[in-house]
Parts: C-alpha cells; structure tokens; sequence
C-alpha cells in the first residue's frame, strides 16, 4: 500500500494539466481514421523533452487511454472505427446508430471503457511483477496458437453465414503475405509495385472495410436522408442501473479478455476486442440480436480494449518488452527521460513511477466526464444529411491515411479495401473476418517460423510439450465447438420466423 503517499503527487497544477491535455489530444485523434493513440503519442514526445519524467509520462499514458477509447466515437456513430481497436465495435455500435439508440451505446461504451481502464490500472499498480512473468512464459508457440485462437472468432462473426466468414478469412490471411518476407528477405505477392513491398499494414485495411465502405453505403440513400432516422437527440449520458445489470457478465467478460491479452506481447486491444466479441456471441441468450445492434455485443469490445491498456504496460515497465505499438512509444519517452526499465525501476524510482500509474489510473476516471461532453457534440453527426456526411468521411479517410504514413500507396491501398469492403458486407462477406486475418496473419506466421527453428522440425511435439500452449488449444477447441453448435439465440430467431411463416405474430 505504500503507493497511496504518491497520488498526491499527481495532483499538482502542472501535472493535472498534462493529463487533462493527455485526455483530450487522445480523443481527438483517437476519433480521427488513420491517426490514432501511436501518432498522438509520438507527437507528445517533442512537446515534453524539458519536462520532468513523471509529468511527460503521464501526459502519454493519459493520451494512450483516451486514444483507446476515442477511436469508439466514430465507430459507433459512422461506422468509421478511428483506431484498430475499435473495429468489433463498429458492428453492434453503428447498428444501435442506425436504430436511434446512439445515446445508449455511447452510455454504454464510457462506462464500459473507463471501468476497463480504472480495473487495468489497479492491475498495473498491484500485479505487475507476477503479471509480468507470465508474458515471459509465452514463446513462438503460444504466439502461434494465440493468433489461431484469435482466428476462431471468425466463425462468430460471420452470423450464420460462416462459409463466407472462412472464405473472408483466408483472403485476409492471403492479403497478410504481401509484402517482403522478413526471413528469406523475398518480395511475395508485389508484382513489381514497390508500394508493396512493406505489405498491406493494419490501418488502411481497417479503415478502407469499414470507414470507406461505410461511405460507399451512405451514398446509395437519398442524400437528405441521416444515419438514424430521427431529427432530435435526447441526452442522458450516465448509464442506467438496469443497463449495467444487463449486460453485467458481458462486462466482466470483456474486461477479463483485456486484462489477459493485455500482457501477451503484440496481441493487444486489435485482438482481445475480436476474443471478447465472439465469446459474447457464444454465450448468447434467447432474444439477443447480434449484428442487429445487441447492446452486449459492444459492452464486452469496449470493455475489452480498454481493459488492455493498463496490463499492456505491465511487460514494458518490469521487462523492458512492449505490448504494443503504444507500449512501444511510452517505452521510447521513458529511455529518453533517462529510466530504464526493469524491477529496479519500480524499487530505484517509486516516486515517478507510481506516481505515473496513478495518473493513468485518474485519467480513466476523468475520461469518462470529458469523453461525455464530447460525445454530446459529435452525435450530432448522426444527424447530418447522407450527403453531406460521406463526402466528409472519404476525406477524413484519405487525410487520415496519409497522415498516419506519409505515403501515398497507403491511400491507394486503403481506396482498394473500402471497395472491398463495401462488396463484402453487400454479399454477406464479413470484413471482419478479413481484417481478422490481416491482423492476425503475420503474428501466426512467425510464430510458426519460430516454432520450426527452435523444434528442429518437430512443431506438434514442442507444442504439446508446453502447458500454455496446450491450454490455448482446448479453448480453440471449445471455442470452435462453440461457434459451430446453434445458439440459443439462434433458435429463438428461427422460432419465431417459423411461427409467422405458419401464420402467428411476434407475440404468440
């Protein structure tokens, strides 16, 4: 508890004042496609080189907390998820949108986003030398059979169309392959175009499927028409107790999904929010309607991917090995303000670095305020005209993607997916599934490569010989076994067409 003298150091004027910077500089950007908590990080760097430590410290990890949920304001209003990680949310978000109840996913997605983030942080100051050596037990063959577990959730995705989900997978694992083999050092699948030779990268696919496809579809509605239907918005943006108690156990799962993935470096919010959405569409109940706006669905992504950020920075801080991109970036400042992480980091500079955690663990809680104000605004949107709006979108697009890489084989990459993306959710081709494997093709890959090396050609022995690979490997089991097996609400679905076609209502 020796922690508790330290919050006070947080709340010293120039302090406060980083977080709150922190907090809105990551939800602006994190709301923008393209940019992102990385680019919002990185961007703070120069900002704070004459700052002390802990000052500039908790400037980037409040901006990597709201980045994170930032990217869920577009997601679920356009349909224009701003960074990776809020892509499962795009699903069920926009459709509760579509219905006029952006009000109540808004609601649900602060509360979920910021309990996430209050529960990581308390993980990040309490757990963080055991956590940490449990990342270092994973090894090429967990990374491997994680990215197998995480490519389950494609058949959850699809809705019924699961044939199709595969197939959308296998070309997102193709796409994957692009590029210059880190290996043999050999260009795949780049037909002489240079601007493949560093692959197709994560922010443009997800951009393009569901961002660009989304303006696409807007442009086939009369262009005086909204998103929602409705000509006013009614406001309440504390959640209601009979909300949370409806989706109480979708929480806890979500929030148990991020804090699990948040340690396994390179899985990150990207794959826990995919994790965590097809474990919700498993336990599904009679009357749930995921993929029509199922107000569990996105309590379990949002809780998810907030849940990662505070765990994701428990390997960097005790090993010195990021979780993330973000992690990543917030290593790099740490170095530069001369800290060099480890154990001793913790027992050599309590002062700044709990003192950094408690203005993590603060800016979650102040997100959420601020995050509301915010989101009060930009439901507006909603409102705006179809014409109006897609243009607007297909701007943020372009300036997006490009701002993110500098280069302009991106934007033309990105175009390319948003076609594709467009078509595939017209035929029933889940993008999902798609960015599933793009996301999760190269992390397999390696780990498979590695697998190899170090078996000597033996990669089902060395799998089963180790005891967390073999625990991944029965929840995939159960995990297929899961997706495949009808659900309960599935059958409620299928009941009550049956009952109309033989001629009764919705009500017998």
């Amino acid at each position: 508890m020796e922690s508790i003298e330290y919050l006070g150091n947080v709340l010293t004027l120039v302090n406060l004042a980083a977080m709150f910077a922190g907090i809105v500089v990551g939800l602006i950007i994190g709301a923008i496609p393209g940019l992102g908590p990385p680019m919002a990080i990185a961007l703070m760097i120069p900002i704070s080189f004459e700052w002390s430590a802990d000052t500039a410290l908790i400037l980037m990890v409040s901006t990597y907390a709201a980045g994170i949920y930032g990217g869920s304001f577009t997601a679920i209003l356009l349909r224009a998820p701003g960074t990776s990680a809020s892509a499962a949310s795009a699903i069920e978000g926009y459709e509760m949108t579509k219905r006029g109840r952006a009000t109540e996913a808004i609601r649900m997605s602060t509360f979920a986003s910021v309990m996430g983030g209050l529960i990581s942080g308390f993980a990040l100051m309490y757990l963080a030398p055991p956590l940490a050596k449990i990342s270092l037990l994973f090894g090429p063959s967990e990374f491997f059979v994680v990215a197998l577990l995480g490519l389950t959730a494609i058949a959850a995705v699809s809705f019924g169309a699961v044939l199709k989900g595969l197939i959308a997978g296998l070309f997102g694992l193709l796409v994957s392959t692009v590029g210059v083999d880190a290996a043999s050092a050999f260009p795949r699948f780049t037909y002489g175009m240079t601007g493949l030779l560093s692959g197709v990268g994560i922010l443009p696919a997800v951009i393009g499927l569901f961002a660009f496809a989304q303006a696409l579809t807007l442009c086939e509605g009369s262009p005086k028409s909204n998103i929602s239907g409705t000509t006013k918005l009614s406001w309440n943006i504390m959640p209601r107790w009979s909300e949370i108690m409806h989706c109480r156990w979708s929480l806890v799962r979500g929030w148990v999904t991020g804090l699990v993935m948040g340690i396994v470096p390179a899985a990150g919010a990207s794959v826990a929010q995919w994790i965590a959405y097809a474990w919700e569409i498993q336990r599904g109940k009679p009357g749930d309607k995921f993929g029509e706006g199922e107000v569990k669905g996105l309590a379990a992504t949002e809780g998810s991917n907030n849940g990662v950020t505070g765990t994701s920075l428990i390997p960097m801080f005790v090993l010195g090995i990021p979780g993330g991109i973000s992690a990543a970036v917030i290593l790099g400042a740490l170095m530069i303000h001369g800290l060099q992480p480890g154990q001793r980091l913790f027992s050599d500079s309590p002062e700044i670095i709990f003192t950094v955690i408690w203005g993590f663990i603060l800016a979650n809680f102040f997100m959420g305020g601020i995050a509301a104000v915010m989101a009060r605004t930009m439901a507006y949107v909603t409102l705006f005209p179809r014409g109006l709006l897609a243009p607007i979108i297909m701007i943020f697009c372009v300036v997006g993607t490009f701002a993110a890489s500098g280069n302009p084989w991106d934007v033309w990459i990105m175009v390319a997916f948003g076609i594709i993306g467009y078509l595939a959710q017209k035929y029933n081709f889940s993008p999902a599934g798609i960015l599933l494997g793009i996301i999760l093709g190269p992390i397999a890959e390696e780990g498979l490569r590695n697998v190899l090396i170090v078996s000597d050609d033996s990669p089902f022995t060395f799998i089963f010989s180790r005891w967390i690979s073999v625990v991944i490997i029965v929840m995939i089991g159960l995990a297929l076994y899961y997706s495949f097996k009808p659900k309960a609400w599935d059958k409620a679905v299928e009941e009550g067409e049956a009952k109309l076609a033989a001629g009764g209502t919705k009500d017998d």
